[in-house]
């Protein structure tokens, strides 16, 4: 009769879900590198522009929309990466194939992960957002008008 493996033997008895075992954490490292690539993008872009390296008038034409439209992606993801970094959002709303990873390893380069919140500090979190636009509907309804 066949034996398992080890990685068998220890995954079939293991008291972790699977899902656990699977987290995927956010690095921030590489969100932020990502994001320096994407602004060397809009560099390079703007100097071809300036020495009129670009192929085709239409590229020309083309680049600066370009170039202002990867710079206003750049600029909302900071602004999501800072509301993360806040705590007032999810790390799991910026999780993407370019800066997910695992638990940090022996050996590993030092990075900041971000964990996703677990489905309890999600739930609060959403709890707390419906209370706060109850509030703020509340204080946009016309006061009653008084009759003297």
């Amino acid at each position: 009769m066949a034996q398992p493996s080890d990685d068998e033997a220890t995954s079939a008895g293991s008291p972790r879900e699977p899902a656990e075992e699977a987290e995927q954490l956010v690095s921030l490292a590489a969100e932020l590198s990502h994001l320096g690539d994407a602004v060397s993008a809009a560099t390079l872009l703007s100097q071809a522009v300036t020495e009129g390296a670009l192929s085709t008038a239409e590229a020309t034409v083309q680049a600066p929309s370009a170039v202002t439209a990867v710079l206003g992606l750049v600029h909302a993801r900071i602004m999501q990466l800072r509301r993360v970094l806040h705590g007032a959002e999810d790390p799991a709303d910026i999780l993407t194939p370019h800066n997910a990873t695992g638990e940090p390893q022996p050996g590993d380069d030092p990075d900041v992960r971000l964990r996703p919140w677990p489905p309890s500090q999600r739930a609060a979190f959403h709890a707390q957002q419906q209370a706060a636009a109850e509030r703020d509907e509340e204080r946009e309804k016309p006061a009653p008008r008084r009759e003297d």
